[in-house]
């Protein structure tokens, strides 16, 4: 079996799951490992923006570079799922120290999101205890530390055994063996990128591995980075030594067929002294310990030699993952997976703990993609599957011949492009392309036609977006006779046409459009694309090649025929015709009292010339009009547009007819004494505040246009006013306005797009609620039957109108003051539980149309000369809405409205 294939057998590596771990926050998980602390950020992260790591104390935030995670004591490294893996040594530079038993290792993550530039921060913690030897030597993958119980006593007993001599030691000088004696003192040590720091009890230093005054030493046959220092303590008359020294190995692994196999010494000889007594040995993965049962399940091995622990491990082995690379333009990959050794031995009277860390990666594969060439010739697809890649990969583009794609562009341009997913955990992706695609060459030989398409596939490799290409070149033959076809479909505003053809016959095709062949000159006047298997062509709605069927509710009906024909051969192909609906609106009815309308050409009515139409005033012609269109653009109270009433609508109307002069219309009566005259209606209706329908209505044949409804609108406005002159007003989103309790408020209702003279507006109702909804209660009426409320006419004013620069009509308009809102006794709310907190007021109004022209007893302006309270005999003292023509009034409301 070869090595690729083995390999693909163990890819059903998964992410590590985390045992007692705690979710910190979302996406952060932590968990305490002996003597260190393990942070994980979920990969999904990446994905939004860019991490920051910070350590933190009580005092500090400080950004995590390489040189402070060596210095101080942390890793940070990523997986191939993007999981941000940082770990922390339970006695590092930030750790909070409770007493050399619990400790506390704190992290700030920032994650910077784009495109927004937003930051999200995350300040997490873990507290761990630890219960430590006298000696604890850590070896990690960009440190090594020593933890030292030191042999200081506290002042108080030293002055109990040396009463005379001891004041108080001091730290005196550091010396490194190189392997040569140098002595420095401990500022000298920090400037030089070392660590020093001590605890009541524990005296703990960390070095870099690549500090010059470390020094390689070979210990059974395998190098180790050996860290060697006595720290001396002094005072007048007395000096302590504290030995504190680390050895850590750096090789030791070796890839023996499918097994990684790793040596590390029995006896660290730096470290030791022959007479040493090794009492427990553990293996481990990422940081943890294994049970021997679950190094049984996973086929982990260990076993000593006299001079050595080996540990053996398959490659592929859970525990691990593979990673993608690119080495001399190719795709490789290797397995890596962190070891961990931990001996615990005893000298003397002292135990030590010695762990380490020890990543080992396989020397990089060559690993050739596959390419499946799936396509049937007879289906006209290429379709080809590309695999098998690690999770890791991506497909970045790809170009098809010349032409460079993205992957979304290669979507968006109809291309079927998927991605598999695999049990092993392996993905690949495959890509169908048309035989009939421009970038897919053809070799024409009799009746057999061989197509070959050039594909180059660029792959990038997440996070480090290292890329790398893969080409691939498909052929197919196929035995074939391509007989002309025609299709189409339709789009907005055009009709899309597909000619497919023999590219040895094309030159022969003959195309015509309805009445007209397609020449090349009218082809240019259109978007087309052509090669010499296909030709495609998109005619526009009113082009003179398209027929109009008829005009219905939603639109027009539009149709287009196409016919093909060979004209070497004189071969007739089938005919084709393309009938679409188009959503265009004919007639549109506008706020500022005009009508537009569009009337084509149909095919029902072929003598028409669009030019020749007019509206009732036969000098009002069409705006614009052709051989196919005619375009009117007119007033409603122009061109004899007559206008009534009807319920609560206004109805405008006109008509285009067909008018000629007298000796052509004679000759033209004479041709068609059977056809009627040529006359369509038009109208728009308007209610108070929006427009109902607008009506095309023609009394021609029934072969003529039939156009059913247009739209617009006529609105009412209610609206608060920044002063008492009416000339700044409140918008939408100046809302909620703060005012005042005792702060009067100017309002004004009115319609401020008509043009109409012969309208008014008719305030009849207005009040004020606490909650947005107008029949909410409780209520407080301001205005009655367009007057001031009489239970409190001093509350309400109603203010004149006068005409100015932006009121040209008074009568559209009506505005009214509102002194002040009095609110009642609390026990007047009938329990609402708003009311004693809320002062947030909304106003809301009944407003109504009036007719001026029609109401010849005067009610559009009814006087407000009633008495205060009305009595039982006072009915008749103001006209009720059923003296009205126009129906159920309109409502507007404004608000809310803050009082102070």
């Amino acid at each position: 079996m070869g090595l690729f294939e083995t390999w693909v057998l163990w890819l059903f590596v998964l992410p590590a799951v985390f045992i007692h771990a705690d979710t910190l926050a979302d996406g952060i998980h932590a968990e305490c490992l002996d003597n260190r602390v393990q942070f994980t950020i979920q990969g999904s992260w990446s994905d939004e923006g860019s991490l920051g790591v910070y350590a933190v104390n009580d005092t500090q935030t400080v950004l995590l570079t390489p040189y402070l995670a060596a210095h101080c004591g942390y890793t940070q490294k990523f997986d191939p799922w993007g999981n941000t893996i940082v770990s922390a040594s339970q006695q590092s530079c930030f750790t909070q120290n409770k007493g050399d038993q619990e400790f506390t290792v704190a992290m700030q993550f920032k994650l910077y999101e784009f495109p927004s530039f937003s930051e999200k921060v995350y300040d997490v913690s873990k507290s761990c205890p630890l219960k430590m030897m006298s000696r604890e030597i850590l070896c990690e993958a960009n440190f090594m530390e020593v933890s030292v119980r030191n042999a200081i006593p506290e002042k108080a007993t030293a002055l109990k055994q040396w009463p005379v001599v001891v004041s108080n030691l001091q730290l005196w000088k550091i010396i490194l063996f190189t392997p040569e004696e140098k002595t420095f003192d401990e500022e000298d040590l920090l400037r030089m990128g070392y660590n020093l720091h001590s605890s009541p009890t524990r005296l703990v230093m960390r070095s870099p591995y690549n500090m010059a005054e470390n020094y390689m030493q070979k210990v059974a046959d395998v190098d180790m980075i050996v860290f060697k220092s006595l720290v001396l303590y002094r005072d007048l008359w007395m000096m302590t030594i504290v030995e504190s020294s680390a050895a850590c190995p750096i090789n030791g692994a070796a890839v023996v067929g499918q097994l990684i196999s790793w040596h590390v010494p029995w006896h660290i000889t730096p470290l030791v002294s022959s007479g040493v007594e090794i009492f427990e040995v553990h293996l481990g993965v990422n940081g943890r310990r294994l049970s021997p049962a679950e190094m049984a399940s996973r086929n982990y091995t260990m076993t000593f030699t006299e001079s050595h622990i080996v540990v053996e491990i398959p490659i592929g082995a859970p525990d691990g993952y593979y990673k993608s690379h690119v080495q001399t333009e190719c795709y490789h990959i290797s397995y890596t997976i962190e070891h961990m050794i931990e001996i615990l031995w005893k000298e003397g009277l002292d135990n030590t703990t010695y762990k380490v860390l020890f990543p080992i990666t396989t020397p990089l594969t060559p690993w050739m993609p596959q390419m499946i060439d799936n396509t049937q010739a007879k289906l006209k697809m290429f379709d080809v599957l590309l695999g098998y890649y690690l999770p890791d990969v991506q497909l970045w583009n790809i170009t098809f011949g010349s032409e460079l794609l993205s992957v979304s562009e290669v979507i968006h341009k109809g291309f079927i492009l998927q991605e598999h997913s695999f049990p092993n955990g392996t993905r690949a992706f495959s890509l169908q392309v048309s035989f009939f695609d421009p970038n897919v060459q053809k070799n024409l030989q009799t009746d057999v036609t061989t197509y070959t398409l050039s594909l180059i596939f660029e792959f990038v490799i997440m996070p480090e977006r290292r890329s790398f290409l893969h080409s691939v070149v498909l052929e197919a033959s196929l035995r074939d006779i391509v007989l002309p076809k025609v299709g189409g479909k339709c789009e907005q505003e055009r009709f899309r046409i597909y000619v497919e053809y023999d590219s040895a016959s094309h030159s022969n095709l003959k195309i015509t459009l309805g009445e007209r062949e397609l020449t090349d000159g009218i082809l240019q006047q259109y978007t087309h694309h052509q090669n010499d298997s296909h030709l495609t062509f998109d005619i526009p709605l009113m082009s003179p090649d398209v027929i109009f069927e008829s005009v219905q509710l939603a639109g027009i009906i539009g149709r287009l025929d196409v016919k093909i024909q060979d004209s070497l051969n004189d071969w007739k192909f089938k005919d084709f015709s393309l009938t679409c609906p188009f959503f265009e609106p004919l007639l549109e009815c506008f706020s500022n009292g005009t009508m537009t309308v569009v009337l084509p050409k149909l095919e029902s009515v072929p003598d028409l010339n669009p030019r020749e139409l007019s509206l009732r005033d036969p000098a009002c012609k069409p705006f614009y009009s052709d051989d196919h269109v005619a375009y009117f653009h007119f007033a409603l109270s122009d061109c004899g547009t007559s206008r009534k009433f009807v319920g609560d609508t206004i109805k405008y109307e006109n008509e285009v007819t067909l008018k000629r002069d007298e000796p052509l219309q004679k000759i033209y009566e004479s041709l068609a004494q059977h056809q009627k005259e040529y006359r369509i209606m038009v109208s728009c209706i308007y209610t108070a505040n929006a427009t109902r329908s607008a009506v095309f209505q023609s009394v021609s044949p029934s072969n003529a246009p039939n156009v059913d409804v247009g739209m617009g609108e006529l609105t009412v406005q209610l609206r608060l006013s920044q002063d008492m002159v009416y000339r700044l007003f409140y918008h939408d989103e100046d809302y909620p306005v703060l005012k005042f309790l005792n702060q009067p408020l100017y309002f004004e209702v009115g319609m401020a797009h008509s043009r109409d003279s012969r309208m008014a507006v008719i305030l009849e109702n207005c009040w004020a609620t606490l909650h947005e909804e107008r029949n909410s209660n409780p209520r407080w009426d301001l205005i009655v039957d367009g007057c001031a409320n009489p239970k409190d006419p001093e509350q309400t004013t109603i203010r004149r109108v006068m005409p100015d620069d932006r009121v040209h009509f008074p009568d559209h308009f009506k505005r009214f003051e509102v002194k002040t809102f009095a609110f009642p006794d609390d026990r007047s709310f009938d329990g609402d539980q708003d009311a004693t907190l809320a002062r947030r007021v909304f106003v809301h109004c009944d407003v109504a149309i009036c007719h001026i022209e029609g109401a010849a007893d005067g009610h559009c302006f009814k006087p407000c000369t009633a008495p205060l309270i009305p009595s039982a005999g006072d009915s008749k003292r103001v006209r009720r809405r059923s003296d009205y023509t126009e129906d159920e009034p309109q409502h507007v409301s404004i608000g809310p409205i803050l009082l102070m």
